[in-house]
C-alpha cells in the first residue's frame, strides 16, 4: 500500500535546507520519531510532501500530450508493417520441432496446437547460478521464462533477470551479420581470415588469448582443451566482474579444497549475516530465499528462525532481519574476532580454547571496547552472543561476497567453533570446473598485448573493456593486437574496439550443458531457430579448430558425442542413449549418483592464525554492489530491468552513491548533489542518495551502469563505477576503505517511485498506514502465546461478501470466487513478482521522464515502509496490486461501465469501452490503476518497442492496451479462462488449485497464494481464515479479495510500535481534529 505513496525523490538544496534533521546522538537506540515513514520529506513533515499527497495527479501528469511529437504512421504504412511482421514471424520464428531435435516439456512435438502454449526446459545463462528454466512458447515464439520445477536448486523459481531475459532475445539492436572493421561481411570470408590468422599466430609463437567468463560447462571445457591442442600458443583467461573468489580462496586454505558446501538454511535456527545479502544480491539467492522462508511459514508449524544482520550497506537481507546492526564494513572482521574471544576464551565453547596459538589470535579483541568504539545496540549484541552460544550446531554465519579473504578465514573459524558444519549438506557441494584467472594473470595478458606478444585475442561473449579495472589499460593495449575478435549478441564497449565482431546466438537459441554442483547436470536446448544470421559461439570455435563446412548442428553434434562417450557411460542408465538424450532434454536436468567429500572434517586453523587482519580506517568505505537488476552491466539494454525500482531505494534508471544521513550532513550535501570519490588516484563523480540505515562514512554504489555502448536503452544510463576498481586491491575488487570524498558542486536528478500513488492523501493523518493497520505486525513470541493477539481490539466489518455462500441464488453465480493471499513474513521485496507481471501482461517501458511524472505502468508494486529512526530504521515490504474489491469504488464511478464485477469475483476491465476519464483511478483507495497517457511503445528509445522483432515478444493471451486506456491487475484472467475452458472440455468443475498467477509462479519465497476462496479445503481459504490474516483499509468497507498475513518479528523484546501505540496515535489524531474544529469555530465567531 505504500507504493500507493510515491513521488519523485528530487529535492533541491534549498528544499532540503528547510527540512529539520535530527542531530547525531551517537547511538542507534535513540529514536527521533516513532511511526512508519517512507522518505525524509515525510519524516520531517516537509510541506512539499503534504502537497504531493494532496494532489494525486502531478502537474506533469495533467499536461496535455504534444500530438505533434508522436510518430505519424499512416494506415497504409501500418498495414505494410503488419505484413512485414507476419512475414518475419513465418520465416524466422520456427522452432526445432520439424528437425526432431527439440523435446517439449509437456507434450510431444506433433501435438502442437495453434493457440495453445508449449513449454520447453533449458538453462538460464544470465549469471553463474545457471538456474533451470521452463520457457513458454506460442506458435514457436518464446514469450515467458519461469523456473524449471525439476531443477534441484531453483525448483521452479527464477530471478528478475531470468524473468526479463526474453526481451534480450527479441532486442532489435542485436547484431544480425558479421562485422569487419564496422562493415558487414560474409561468414565464409570471416572464418577463412580468422583461421589463417590463428594458424599464423600459433606458428610464429605469438599468444592466442581467449577471454571468457566463468566456465560452467564440462563440454565447453573439453572444447577449450582441444582448441589449445590445435593452436598450442592458446591461453584461456576467465574473469567474472561479480565473483566470490575471496570466499573460495579462504575455504581452500581452511579445508584444502575449493568446493564450497551447500548450506542447509532450512535447518538453521539462528543465522548471522555479515555484509551478506544472501536473500538479495549475493550468489544463490533463489535457493537461499526458499530455504530461509521454510522457517518463516506460519502455516507449516515450523519454529521461526532468527536472523541477525551486521552490515554497512542497506540490503534486502538487512531489511528482512529480526535484528540489524549498522557497522562500517571494514570493522566487521574486528567484530568476528571479538565474537571468537567471547565464545572461545570466555565461554570455553570449543577445544580451540586450549590451543594457545588459536586463542591468542583473538584474545586482544574485547567486545565491550568494540561496542564503545562503534556504539552498537548493547541489547542486540548481548542477544547475539547468547543466541550463538545456545544454538551450537544450529547456527550458521554467512559472510558476503565482497568481504576480503582474511574476514572469510575468521568466519570459517567462527563456524567451526559454533559447530556449523552440521548445516553443510551431505548431498551436494558446489563445483568449480576451472578457476577464474588471478589479477596477476590478467596483468600478464595486458602486458603481453602491450609488448606485441599476442597475435590474436578472442572475447568469448565478454566485455573486458567495460568490466576490468582501468589500471589494466585494456582498451589501450588491445588495439595493439593484430586480430581482435569479439563474439557478442549486442553492441558492447569491447566490440567497439574490435576489428571482427561476430554475432552469436541468444541463450534461447543455443545448446549446452552446465554443472554447478555435484549430483546433476543442467541442460540447455534451443527454444527457437536463430532469428538472424548468427552462430553459437562454441560452434565458431569448432569451425576454426577443424576447418570444414559450417552447419547449424555443429555444436549440438559435438555436445551429443561428448555425452555419449564421456558422460552417458557413467550414468548407469538402462535406456539406449537416444532415449536417454531425449529424456534429459525433456526434463532439462539429469541426476547422477555423486556425493561430496565429507564437509568440514579437515579444518586447518593455520591460515587464520597467520593471516593479515583487515582494520578499519579513518577514510570512507566504498562498496561496489552487484546490481539487483542489470547485474554487472550485461542487462543494461533491458528496459524492464532498468525500470524496475531498486528494492530498497526505489530508484529507477540510475545508480548513485548512497550515503548515511550523518555523512551527508557532514559533507553539506543532500540527495541529487554530486560528489567526487577518489581512491588511490582513481576518480569518479556520482549523484548522492541519502539512505536511511547506512553506516556512517560508508558509500554503496551499484555496478552495471555508465555503459557507453549498450544500445538506445542502456547507453549513458548512470555512472560507471568500474573506474574505481584497482587491479591489485588491498581488500577486494569491490571493497575499499581508503576513499576520499568531496562535494562536486553540481547536481543530477535521481527519480524514485517511493512516494508515488500515496494512499494517505490527508496530511492531517500522519502515520495513517500504521494506525489503520495497513502494515500489521507483532512478535513471534506474542503470536505463540496468543495467536489471536493481532485481531483483538480490531474493528471488523459486518458486511455480506459478494460471490460467497450462502448467496447461491445470485444471478450468474458460479460457485467459485477468486482471491489471493500474501504472506508478509515471506516477502523479501525482491521484485521478481513485478517483473513476471510485466512480462506476462505486456507492460510497456515508459522511460525515466515518465516515471518522474508518476506515469509508471507496472500493475504490481512493492511498497517499502520504514519505521524507527533514520539511523537505524526497520522496514516492511508489501506487494500492492488491484484488490478486486467486492464493493469496488472504481466500478461505481465509471460513466461507461468499462470496469465491472464478474460472476466469479473479478474486477474486470473492458478496454475498448474505456474513454479515459480516470474517475476510477481517482476513486481507487489503493492507487493501483494505471493510465496510458501516451503510446509508450512509440516514445521510448525512438520507438524501440515497435522495432522488429520486439513485438513478437508480446503474450497473445493479453490485450496490448492503447493510448487513453486505463489498466490494472486482472488476477491473470487469461489463466483463469484457460482453466474454465479445460473444465468445460473435461466435463468437470473449475479447480482453483489449477490456476496460478504470474506473480505467484515467480515468487522465490512462496509468499503468494491464489485460488478459490469458496473451497474451504483450499490453501487460499485457510489463509483467509488465519488469525494473522487481514485486509488493507478494512474500515472503508470495500471488501478486498487480497488477504495479507501480518508480519511477525522473532525478537526478544516487545515491538516499539505496538497496538498501544496505535490507540495512542488515534487518540492524538482525534484530539488534533477537535482542537482544529474549536479553532475554526472561534475564527467564525471572530469573523461575525
Amino acid at each position: 500500500m505504500q507504493a500507493a505513496m510515491q513521488e519523485v525523490r528530487t529535492m533541491d538544496k534549498n528544499e532540503m535546507d528547510d527540512i529539520k534533521k535530527p542531530e547525531n546522538t551517537g547511538t542507534e537506540e535513540t529514536a527521533q520519531e516513532s511511526g512508519y515513514w517512507r522518505s525524509f520529506k515525510e519524516l520531517y513533515k516537509d510541506p512539499s510532501f503534504n502537497k504531493t499527497v494532496q494532489n494525486e495527479f502531478s502537474p506533469e501528469a495533467l499536461t496535455k500530450p504534444d500530438i505533434n511529437s508522436m510518430s505519424a504512421v499512416s494506415r497504409r504504412r501500418f498495414l505494410a508493417l503488419m505484413g512485414a511482421s507476419a512475414a518475419f514471424a513465418a520465416a524466422g520464428c520456427g522452432n526445432y520441432q520439424d528437425k526432431g531435435t527439440i523435446v517439449p516439456y509437456n507434450q510431444k512435438p506433433e501435438e502442437v496446437t495453434l493457440g495453445l502454449p508449449n513449454y520447453y526446459a533449458s538453462t538460464c545463462t544470465g549469471c553463474t547460478s545457471a538456474c533451470g528454466i521452463l520457457v513458454k512458447t506460442r506458435e514457436g515464439r518464446p514469450i515467458k521464462v519461469d523456473g524449471n520445477p525439476d531443477h534441484p536448486v531453483n525448483k521452479g523459481k527464477i530471478c528478475t533477470k531470468g524473468q526479463s531475459s526474453v526481451m534480450n532475445l527479441y532486442n532489435p539492436e542485436r547484431y544480425r551479420e558479421p562485422m569487419v572493421n564496422k562493415a558487414q561481411a560474409a561468414w565464409n570470408d570471416v572464418n577463412k581470415n580468422i583461421s589463417a590468422a590463428l594458424t599464423a599466430a600459433s606458428a610464429s609463437g605469438k599468444e592466442i588469448a581467449i577471454v571468457t567468463g566463468t566456465i560452467l560447462s564440462p563440454t565447453l571445457k573439453k572444447l577449450f582443451d582441444e582448441f589449445k591442442l590445435a593452436f598450442p600458443t592458446t591461453k584461456i583467461y576467465s574473469y567474472e566482474a561479480i565473483n566470490n573468489t575471496p570466499r573460495v580462496n579462504a575455504w581452500q586454505k581452511s579445508y584444502g579444497k575449493r568446493s564450497m558446501p551447500v548450506l542447509r538454511l532450512d535447518k538453521a535456527k539462528v543465522i548471522l549475516a555479515l555484509e551478506s545479502d544472501f536473500l538479495g544480491n549475493d550468489s544463490n539467492q533463489i535457493e537461499n530465499t526458499r530455504m530461509f522462508m521454510q522457517n518463516r511459514d506460519v502455516m507449516n508449524g515450523n519454529e521461526f528462525n532468527r536472523l541477525y544482520a551486521v552490515e554497512g550497506a542497506v540490503t534486502i537481507t538487512g531489511m528482512n532481519a529480526d535484528y540489524r546492526l549498522r557497522l562500517r564494513t571494514d570493522a566487521i572482521e574486528e567484530l568476528v574476532m571479538c565474537l571468537l574471544n567471547e565464545l572461545v576464551n570466555k565461554k570455553k565453547m570449543s577445544g580451540f580454547s586450549a590451543d594457545g596459538r588459536v586463542s591468542g589470535a583473538f584474545s586482544a579483541y574485547k567486545l565491550e571496547q568494540f561496542n564503545a568504539k562503534y556504539l552498537l545496540n548493547e541489547k542486540t549484541l548481548k542477544n547475539l552472543v547468547d543466541d550463538l552460544s545456545k544454538s551450537q550446531g544450529d547456527v550458521i554465519v554467512i559472510g558476503g561476497d565482497k568481504l576480503p579473504e582474511s574476514t572469510h578465514l575468521a568466519i570459517n573459524m567462527l563456524n567451526e567453533v559454533l559447530g556449523s558444519s552440521k548445516l553443510y549438506s551431505t548431498e551436494a557441494e558446489n563445483t568449480e570446473i576451472m578457476p577464474l584467472s588471478t589479477p596477476a594473470e590478467m596483468d600478464q595478458l595486458t602486458q603481453a598485448m602491450a609488448g606485441g606478444r599476442v597475435g590474436a585475442v578472442i572475447h568469448f561473449d565478454t566485455n573486458p573493456v567495460y568490466n576490468l579495472s582501468p589500471e589494466y589499460k585494456y582498451e589501450e593495449v588491445v588495439k595493439k593486437v593484430p586480430v581482435v575478435v569479439t563474439m557478442t549478441e549486442q553492441v558492447t564497449e569491447t566490440a567497439e574496439v574490435s576489428n571482427y565482431v561476430l554475432p552469436i546466438h541468444n541463450a534461447l537459441e543455443s545448446w549446452g550443458d552446465f554443472k554447478t554442483r555435484t549430483g546433476f547436470y543442467s541442460m540447455q536446448q534451443p527454444i527457437i531457430a536463430p532469428l538472424y544470421n548468427t552462430r553459437q559461439k562454441e560452434a565458431i570455435l569448432l569451425s576454426w579448430k577443424e576447418p570444414k563446412e559450417f552447419n547449424e548442428t555443429l555444436y549440438r553434434d559435438y555436445l551429443l558425442a561428448n555425452w555419449e562417450k564421456a558422460i552417458y557411460p557413467l550414468m548407469g542408465a538402462s535406456a539406449p542413449f537416444k532415449n536417454f538424450w531425449n529424456s534429459i532434454l525433456h526434463d532439462g536436468v539429469v541426476f547422477l549418483n555423486e556425493k561430496p567429500e565429507a564437509a568440514g572434517s579437515a579444518y586447518s586453523a593455520e591460515s587464520f592464525i597467520t593471516s593479515t587482519r583487515m582494520n578499519a580506517s579513518a577514510d570512507y568505505v566504498v562498496m561496489l554492489q552487484n546490481n539487483n537488476n542489470v547485474g554487472d552491466g550485461r542487462f543494461a539494454s533491458n528496459g524492464w530491468l532498468q525500470e524496475l525500482p531498486n528494492p530498497v531505494t526505489k530508484i529507477v534508471w540510475d545508480n548513485y552513491a548512497a550515503l548515511s544521513v550523518q555523512s551527508a550532513s557532514e559533507l553539506g550535501i543532500d540527495t541529487n548533489d554530486n560528489i567526487d570519490i577518489t581512491i588511490s588516484g582513481r576518480k569518479q563523480t556520482f549523484p548522492v542518495f541519502v539512505q536511511p540505515g547506512l553506516a556512517d562514512k560508508t558509500i554503496e554504489i551499484s555496478l552495471g551502469y555508465g555503459r557507453t555502448a549498450a544500445g538506445v536503452i542502456g547507453t549513458g544510463i548512470g555512472v560507471n563505477p568500474n573506474v574505481l576498481i584497482a587491479k591489485a586491491p588491498a581488500l577486494g575488487e569491490r571493497l575499499y576503505n581508503n576513499a576520499q570524498v568531496a562535494k562536486a558542486g553540481t547536481k543530477y536528478e535521481l527519480v524514485s517511485t517511493q512516494e508515488h500513488f500515496a494512499i494517505d492523501s490527508d496530511p492531517l493523518l500522519k502515520n495513517i498506514q500504521f494506525r489503520r493497520g495497513i502494515i500489521r505486525q507483532g512478535t513471534y513470541d506474542e503470536y505463540k502465546k496468543n495467536p489471536k493477539f493481532l485481531q483483538e481490539g480490531m474493528h471488523h466489518m459486518d458486511l455480506q461478501p459478494i460471490n460467497t455462500p450462502p448467496v447461491y441464488d445470485r444471478e450468474g453465480f458460479t460457485g467459485y470466487k477468486w482471491g489471493m493471499a500474501i504472506d508478509l513474513n515471506k516477502c523479501t521485496g525482491c521484485g521478481a513478482c513485478v517483473t513476471a507481471c510485466n512480462v506476462e501482461n505486456n507492460i510497456p517501458i515508459v522511460g525515466k521522464e515518465q516515471v518522474k511524472a508518476n506515469r509508471e505502468m507496472m500493475w504490481l508494486r512493492i511498497d517499502r515502509y520504514y519505521y524507527g529512526t533514520p539511523d537505524a530504521p526497520s522496514a516492511n515490504f508489501q506487494p500492492m496490486l488491484c484488490q478486486h474489491c467486492d464493493y469496488a469504488p472504481c466500478e461505481n464511478v465509471c460513466p461507461v461501465a468499462a470496469t465491472t464485477h464478474s460472476e466469479d469475483g473479478l474486477n474486470g476491465m473492458t478496454y475498448n469501452r474505456c474513454v479515459g476519464t480516470r474517475y476510477c483511478s481517482n476513486n481507487c483507495p489503493y492507487k493501483v490503476r494505471r493510465f496510458n497517457y501516451f503510446d509508450y511503445r512509440d516514445r521510448v528509445g525512438d520507438g524501440f518497442q515497435y522495432a522488429e522483432p520486439i513485438e513478437l515478444m508480446a503474450n497473445p493471451e493479453v490485450t496490448v492496451r492503447s493510448r487513453g486506456v486505463m489498466e490494472k491487475c486482472t488476477f491473470c484472467v487469461q489463466r483463469i479462462m484457460k482453466e474454465r475452458q479445460d473444465a468445460i472440455q473435461e466435463n468437470r468443475g473449475v479447480e482453483g488449485s489449477n490456476v496460478t498467477t504470474a506473480c505467484q509462479d515467480a515468487c522465490p519465497a512462496y509468499a503468494i497464494t491464489f485460488g478459490n476462496v469458496n473451497d474451504k479445503e483450499s490453501v487460499i481459504a485457510k489463509y483467509r481464515s488465519h488469525d494473522l490474516g487481514y485486509s488493507v483499509l478494512e474500515e472503508i468497507k470495500v471488501l478486498p479479495n487480497v488477504t495479507y498475513m501480518a508480519k511477525l518479528r522473532n525478537i526478544l523484546e516487545p515491538l516499539e510500535m505496538g497496538l498501544d501505540e496505535h490507540k495512542k496515535n488515534d487518540k492524538k489524531t482525534e484530539e488534533n481534529k477537535k482542537t482544529e474544529g474549536e479553532g475554526s469555530d472561534k475564527k467564525k465567531d471572530e469573523h461575525k
